[in-house]
């Protein structure tokens, strides 16, 4: 053929593929600036899609803005064998780094599992029904990779997954590479003039490329379901607590909330709360997912075209006035007190008297908040609100509050309490004094000290009943006092490992007076003929420090929204005035002597003043009271003169040797305890003088903590 021909044909093929591109490049001009269109007008659209965001349930934080309880999302990696095909071992070379995985490990969860599927099949012959049966083996679709994924950890896989090339890949664009490279290495030795040559060179090449790019292509083809769904995820809630056991009954934990309507596709299994402040304030914890409904264009989203975007927004954040240094000092005094007396259970308060502040609430048997495994399902009842007890002398508060605040007696009164021993008039009934106390004609003063029965049902008795039953609702019992982490419910039925079905009640009580009738007025004034809770009678003791006024308990300080908005704050309520600031101030001066001098001295302190007194209540098992089964209490505040704290201690049925059962001994060493690691906390300037000298006499409180009770 004449070379120029070749030439001609070339320069030919050279100006058509100018005037294709030239009409390409005016359409483009055309289309994005002349006479721009909406593209819905030409292209179908993908109706509404949904993508939700999730967003996590609000933090629980202390006083000091330490976490109780927080949350965090993260990811189930699975995988589906099917979609991963014989590429699994290069999905697991590829994902192992970011699962924190061995090859190995990933390859061997990878493997696919089958389990055989039973189809039931009715074939009818004639009149006569046949039944076959027909066994399936099935490939099982969702293999649990690995757990605790974090998100950043999944999206930067899911990431490489859809971007990263897959060996078999890398070889064939290796392959196309090379034989390009040929062509570029034979057109070297032709001049640039010489179109001709060129050509020739790619042509025999041309074949072999267009082979290995078609192989290419239908490897990608291959691998598109591999990367989109040979692994996928699964996003769940974590919901942790720092302090493992600390305030357990307080905080509470939450459960999954499995029903219907409050599931979500792509979103992790909501969180309920189930107990404690996690249910009460559960409103406000529960976080608001994110919505974006869009429209898709060609698999992308048509950004003009979306229809709706709600942030997700997580729960409210919740400040308590726990103090989580406090907290801990009482639970490490209970841990202490069980060692030492074995009781069956044990509660402690710490309240400020002038807010209502709770400082501290531990319950022992506890339970583990991350954990929740227990012996027994009465590890999870908060008892400082659930279990009423009789509580014996510590209810005298109340008796000589009433009658000093009606001005029946003054501390300073006398009054013959019968050298331990009295029978109450027209009803026959034998009044005796507890502790070998065998008191005279003392003062009223000394009378409380020593905690005498016959000198309380003598001083209730110059009361109306109807009129001392006032005062003991107006100090609070036989009413639920509605603290925060009470749970709304009243009991639940729950089926322990025995298999026997119990009834646990998870609610606060009111407290109960059982019923009235000629034995319940002077029992009433000694703490018998009444259930109260640990709670109720704390915060009975916290009105006569806090100058007769009831305070409402208060665990909340306030309540945060995530997005920085929106504050509520919960101020400290009264409720009431009780009785006035004289009489509770004279009752102060009764509890201090009952620490200083009467039966309440184990829980005497160096450096403050302590009001405080003892309790000792027989137990009542089925209607009748059992020897050797006691409730012991001690509740009391420091210090005297300016409280800043209450605290109260029980133990029910204290097994120590001895009298440790008496409140004295079992609780009142433990409030000293308590005591002294709050006045640290809190920093309490000391209200005890002490000189170089020693001058106190060997009784005092000040050198061995008191005599045996």
């Amino acid at each position: 053929m004449d070379r120029s021909l070749q030439y001609r044909r070339l320069w030919f093929l050279t100006w058509g593929l100018f005037a294709g591109f030239a009409v390409v490049a005016m359409r483009l001009i055309q289309v994005q600036w002349l006479d721009p269109r909406d593209p819905d007008t030409d292209e179908p659209v993908v109706p509404t899609v949904a993508v939700r965001k999730p967003a996590l349930r609000g933090t629980i934080l202390d006083a000091q803005g330490i976490p109780l309880a927080q949350s965090w999302i993260t990811v189930l990696v699975r995988a589906d064998p099917v979609h991963l095909g014989s590429h699994a071992r290069e999905v697991a070379h590829l994902a192992a780094p970011f699962l924190k995985l061995s090859e190995t490990e990933v390859m061997e969860r990878m493997r696919p599992v089958q389990f055989p599927v039973t189809n039931s099949i009715v074939v009818t012959n004639g009149l006569q029904v046949i039944t076959n049966l027909q066994v399936q083996l099935k490939t099982r679709r969702s293999n649990l990779i690995a757990t605790n994924v974090t998100l950043a950890d999944w999206h930067e896989l899911s990431a490489v997954l859809r971007t990263n090339r897959f060996p078999g890949q890398l070889q064939l664009i290796e392959e196309r590479e090379r034989l390009r490279e040929r062509v570029r290495a034979e057109r070297a030795g032709i001049p640039w003039w010489d179109l001709a040559g060129w050509w020739h060179s790619r042509r025999g090449a041309l074949a072999a490329e267009r082979q290995v790019t078609r192989r290419l292509r239908a490897l990608q083809r291959e691998l598109l379901p591999c990367r989109r769904n040979g692994l996928f995820s699964e996003l769940v809630q974590v919901r942790t607590y720092p302090h493992d056991h600390l305030a357990a009954h307080v905080i509470g934990f939450t459960t999954n909330n499995f029903a219907p309507e409050s599931r979500a596709k792509g979103l992790p299994v909501p969180l309920q709360g189930a107990q404690g402040l996690e249910q009460r304030c559960d409103r406000e914890l529960r976080e608001r997912p994110g919505l974006v409904r869009m429209r898709m264009l060609r698999g992308r989203e048509y950004v003009p075209g979306r229809m709706e975007d709600i942030a997700a927004q997580d729960g409210s954040t919740v400040v308590l006035t726990l103090d989580i240094r406090i907290q801990e000092a009482v639970e490490r005094a209970l841990d202490h007190a069980v060692q030492r007396l074995n009781p069956s259970s044990m509660c402690a308060i710490v309240v400020r008297p002038s807010t209502g502040d709770i400082l501290a609430l531990a319950n022992r048997p506890t339970f583990n908040l991350n954990d929740r495994r227990v012996e027994t399902l009465e590890a999870f009842k908060n008892r400082a609100l659930v279990d009423s007890y009789e509580p014996g002398s510590t209810f005298k508060v109340v008796t000589w509050s009433a009658v000093l605040n009606e001005g029946k007696a003054s501390l300073e009164d006398g009054i013959d309490c019968h050298y331990g021993r009295w029978v109450v008039p027209k009803i026959g009934r034998q009044i005796q004094d507890d502790q070998g106390h065998q008191l005279g004609v003392v003062s009223v003063l000394n009378a409380f000290a020593e905690s005498s029965n016959v000198g309380a049902v003598k001083l209730s008795m110059q009361l109306q009943p109807e009129r001392f039953l006032q005062y003991v609702r107006d100090f609070g019992f036989l009413a639920r006092t509605d603290i925060e982490c009470a749970e709304l419910s009243t009991n639940r039925i729950a089926l322990p490992d025995g298999g026997e079905r119990v009834r646990i009640s998870i609610g606060e009580s009111a407290g109960r007076l059982p019923s009235w009738d000629g034995l319940t007025a002077s029992s009433l004034a000694f703490g018998y003929a009444i259930r109260v809770t640990p709670l109720q009678s704390l915060m009975a003791v916290s009105a006569l420090a806090n100058g007769g006024i009831l305070m409402k308990p208060r665990l909340v300080q306030r309540i945060e929204e995530s997005d920085g908005g929106r504050v509520l704050h919960c101020p400290p309520r009264q409720v009431r005035r009780v009785v006035s600031p004289e009489t509770a101030a004279a009752m102060v001066r009764a509890m201090r002597a009952a620490v200083e001098s009467g039966t309440g001295r184990p829980a005497a302190l160096e450096d403050f003043d302590v009001a405080g007194k003892t309790g000792t209540a027989k137990l009542s098992l089925g209607g009748a009271y059992h020897k050797g089964d006691y409730y012991a209490s001690f509740v009391g505040f420091l210090p005297a003169g300016n409280p800043e704290v209450a605290i109260i201690v029980t133990a029910e049925r204290p097994t120590t040797a001895g009298k440790a059962y008496y409140g004295g001994k079992a609780c009142a060493p433990v409030f000293r305890e308590i005591a002294l690691e709050v006045a640290n906390v809190l920093q309490l300037a000391p209200t005890v003088v002490r000189s170089n000298t020693v001058t106190a006499g060997w009784n005092s409180p000040s050198l061995h903590g008191g005599g045996p009770l």
